[in-house]
């Protein structure tokens, strides 16, 4: 890294936001507004990352922290340079790649799943391994019978990672729960444990069909009945909906098995056969309410079954309401009252079951509500933590010495899962103890199965950062392929480019890992293949007011009046209030919420689950003087418009600064006035954030992915040692020869100013020491070579790619793709064949390309003799697309063609 970027490192978050803001006011004027831009967006990067970086790998939290001091260090050079306009077009463009890539990785809803996840170091690094497993219950993993659900779970964590990595270590504790049935005979039951394969949160998943499939496993294993293969179906085939929790139990000594399913975040269950005919239980249920289903069997009785329902409480503490429901089972209960005395009980729950029945399919008889076995409490976390105490489970030994005989050496023995008493459950005659997980979410970065099953989560729901027409275009996927692997390495199995780019070794080197997984992107993008792309403009709901939803966001800016101010002092502004109007809960004192988790909690959005909504506020620093301030929040809208949101930000802020205002103390009348100066704004939401299937037709395109594509993704993604100058990644033909393409190619290449063929000044990197070529900086050879190639153009050409492609009469005036194919079009840009090519130094004055002496790549994909990877390598690539992109200009691909 260059020493004027290492010194931006120790300039620190909050410095480089108010450096970027002053820097803005001190811009020419016409350069103001793309620089308060960059401002606005570095300064929304550096929250995220201050926010969320934790659940990066460290390796990519650092690449964050080095992107962000880049941005500033690159701005300032494009400022201060002859000609800044084509440099600020150049960071603007770079910008919206990352932007695009941000709504890949889930955007704003990813943003509001990850403030809940918990943050605890410690409890990250736990893992649920075959030693705890057999240290709580005596279980071995490789029991054919009793090993399976743990068997399913590694499996779900090892798919794509070799053994060999200790992969099958990688589920995290809260994963697995044990459990053990006590009876007052002194015999109990302590060989049962269950494993969630999809965890009841957006905290980590492996998917639908995953889950699935090793749910079916288990289910093999278990020799289940048929409805519980019933049920598989039913997950399997309910694809519109989210994801339930799914797991399984087991009880070794009685051959107890158990498949659960719980709906969580206000999602309905699936359509499971019968679950509808289940009895109810005392609290009523919908399918939207968190209740947890289970089929039930003996191991080897294929034919017999039962059913249960679980319902919890919500109001914490009401014993009362378990007694009254289930037949005053716990009036007068000596032992519950004891409980509830020493722990406190959380939430009581309420359970209903069937009578044993054979599933027939549609002419299974009515089902049988069974008499009640057992009722269940939930016990309060003791001194606020989730851990295994042993000070508390030497209590709970102590109150169940008689009703549960054994229980003081099993909690003893089973607090090597960490997880805190959980749940007691009560019958005739016996107690059951649960050490069950009850916050999820403790993912830990550095695993690569673990980053990779949080991802999944994070952005369940939404798609690639281009949206789809209509199915996945090969050059689509093999460009998702490719940052899998180049940037997240979640597979070893497949490639080892994130890896290998990462390693010392390779500094200044790509390594052939990653030159395949380029070779394989190449292949599937070139000879014109399309990609898909939708319009980049804000949505406009006075044209399609049907997209008006909770997905939609708007801008709110609130003036308000500090209490005490003199005229001069913002200090008021300062401090916890400006923490508490500017940071999320994660950093909020405990049990404080701040401004975003106030608006969180108070503020319905359409179509919308609580859980899933997101506000994000700051301070808008230039305006606060003389006691004042601006708080500008970004969010959702109860009915989708921006008249709504307005509405119900007025009152909020209205209550807010008539009331305490958490940390901030407001002059609540100067304030009240001040607030009649609020404003809105239009939502900021784009057409390309919306999910593809509610984006209007005429608001897509599909065009050629071409050199320009490439070089977007290799600037943004491509690993340090596969870029120019070490590296030659532009093949020596262009990916598409149509002249609406080339022409745009050549454009941003030469705007890429630090990144591409045509960089002709000293690298980015961490070590200035890495060899560099001889006769560099200066022109680069493969950029004479792009320069000199022939455009096919006329001068009637248009050298718009998305005019050139876009259906006839629509329009998209979005920041970066524009057309227009209307009637009363004026027409697209069209070619000029004398219009001065400018930017690099392979130019003359003139805007020719010279024969210059040029410097060459240590290694590029265009050498002679590249040994470009079998179609099996590009592994997700489709195999006939990988064939036949390369086959009219490479004689390997040719041959290979040939050979199968």
């Amino acid at each position: 890294m260059k020493t004027a970027v290492l010194l931006l490192v120790a300039a620190g978050t909050a410095k480089r936001d108010e450096d970027l803001h002053a820097l803005a006011a001190r811009t020419r004027t016409e350069h103001r507004p793309a620089v308060a831009r960059s401002a606005a967006r570095a300064a929304k990067a550096s929250r995220l990352l201050a926010d969320h970086g934790h659940l990066l790998p460290p390796d990519l939290r650092e690449k964050g922290q080095d992107l962000l001091n880049e941005h500033e260090f690159r701005l300032h050079a494009a400022l201060d340079s002859a000609n800044p306009g084509p440099a600020l077009a150049a960071i603007e463009k770079r910008e919206a790649g990352y932007l695009k890539a941000f709504r890949k990785l889930g955007g704003e809803g990813a943003v509001s799943k990850a403030r809940k996840l918990p943050k605890d170091e410690e409890r990250t690094k736990l893992r649920a391994t075959r030693e705890v497993l057999f240290e709580a219950t005596g279980i071995d993993a490789e029991e054919p019978v009793w090993g399976a659900p743990f068997r399913a779970l590694e499996g779900l964590f090892r798919a794509g990672h070799p053994v060999s990595s200790l992969a099958e270590r990688e589920a995290p504790m809260e994963a697995l729960g044990v459990s053990a049935k006590f009876f007052e005979d002194g015999t109990a039951l302590t060989r049962r444990y269950h494993v969630a394969l999809q965890p009841p949160c957006d905290c980590w998943t492996f998917g639908r069909e995953a889950v699935v499939e090793q749910a079916r496993n288990v289910a093999e294993s278990l020799k289940a009945p048929p409805l519980v293969e019933a049920w598989l179906d039913s997950i399997a085939a309910d694809d519109t909906g989210k994801l339930p929790s799914v797991g399984f139990g087991v009880s070794a000594e009685d051959g107890a098995c158990k498949l659960y399913v719980l709906n969580y975040g206000g999602n309905e269950l699936p359509p499971l056969p019968l679950v509808d005919a289940l009895p109810r239980t005392a609290r009523k249920q919908d399918r939207a309410s968190s209740v947890m289903v289970s089929v039930e069997w003996k191991f080897g009785d294929m034919k017999t079954q039962q059913m249960r329902q679980y319902a919890v409480e919500a109001a914490e503490g009401d014993v009362a309401v378990a007694r009254h429901t289930q037949d005053e089972r716990f009036a007068g209960d000596e032992l519950v009252a004891a409980l509830d005395g020493t722990f406190g009980v959380k939430q009581s729950e309420d359970i209903a079951v069937t009578a044993p029945f054979q599933y027939v399919g549609d002419t299974t008889p009515p089902l049988v509500a069974a008499p009640l076995s057992k009722s269940g409490l939930k016990l309060k976390r003791q001194d606020g933590g989730i851990d295994s105490n042993a000070e508390t489970d030497a209590k709970l030994a102590a109150l169940l010495k008689d009703a549960a005989p054994g229980a003081g050496a099993w909690l003893d023995k089973s607090r090597v899962i960490r997880h805190a008493l959980s749940n007691v459950q009560f019958g005739e005659g016996f107690v059951t103890l649960y050490r069950h997980p009850t916050v999820f979410g403790f993912v830990d970065p550095s695993s690569a199965p673990q980053h990779l099953a949080l991802r999944n989560a994070l952005t369940k729901n939404t798609h690639s950062l281009r949206r789809r027409l209509s199915g996945l275009t090969a050059c689509d996927q093999a460009e998702e392929d490719f940052i899998d692997r180049a940037v997240w390495g979640s597979n070893p199995d497949d490639s080892t480019c994130a890896q290998d780019g990462k390693n010392p070794a390779n500094a200044g080197m790509c390594p052939q890992s990653c030159q395949d997984d380029i070779a394989c992107m190449i292949a599937a993008c070139s000879d014109c293949a399309l990609v898909d792309a939708v319009c980049d403009e804000p949505v406009d709901l006075g044209a399609h007011p049907s997209l008006a939803s909770g997905d939609l966001r708007f801008q709110y800016k609130a003036p308000v009046v500090m209490a005490g101010a003199d005229g001069s002092n913002r200090d008021n502004i300062e401090g916890d209030c400006h923490t508490y109007v500017d940071q999320s809960d994660i950093v909020q004192p405990l049990g404080r919420k701040s401004l975003e988790g106030q608006l969180e909690d108070d503020v319905q959005c359409k179509d919308k689950h609580q859980d899933d909504i997101d506000f994000d506020c700051w301070v808008e620093s230039d305006h606060n003087d003389a006691g004042t301030a601006t708080i500008v929040c970004e969010g959702c809208s109860p009915d989708g418009t921006q008249s709504g949101f307005e509405a119900a930000m007025a009152t909020f802020f209205q209550n807010l600064v008539a009331s305490t205002g958490g940390p901030c103390s407001f002059d609540a009348s100067a304030s009240l006035v001040a607030l009649g100066g609020a404003s809105g704004s239009p939502t900021n939401s784009k057409y390309s954030d919306l999910d593809s299937e509610l984006v209007p037709d005429d608001m897509k395109v599909r065009f050629p992915y071409g050199d320009n594509g490439l070089f977007d993704v290799m600037s943004l993604w491509g690993p340090e040692g596969c870029r120019y100058p070490y590296y030659g990644f532009l093949p020596d033909e262009p990916l598409c020869k149509d002249c609406s393409s080339m022409a745009q190619a050549k454009e941003d290449v030469l705007n890429g100013l630090w990144d591409g063929p045509c960089n002709d000044d000293d690298p980015r990197g961490d070590d200035d020491s890495l060899p560099l070529p001889p006769n560099y900086p200066g022109c680069g050879c493969d950029c004479a070579d792009f320069l000199r190639r022939d455009l096919s153009c006329t001068s009637e050409s248009c050298v718009n790619v998305a005019q050139a492609y876009a259906a006839s009469n629509t329009v998209c005036a979005g920041d970066k793709l524009r057309w227009d194919t209307t009637s009363s079009s004026t027409g697209c840009e069209t070619y000029g064949a004398g219009s001065p090519l400018t930017g690099s130094a392979c130019l003359d004055a003139a805007g020719a390309v010279p024969n210059a002496t040029c410097y060459r790549t240590p290694a590029a994909i265009s050498e002679p003799g590249f040994p470009w990877p079998w179609p099996d390598v590009c592994y997700h690539m489709q195999r006939d697309a990988a064939l036949g992109r390369r086959a009219s200009a490479l004689a390997l691909v040719g041959a290979i063609v040939m050979m199968v």
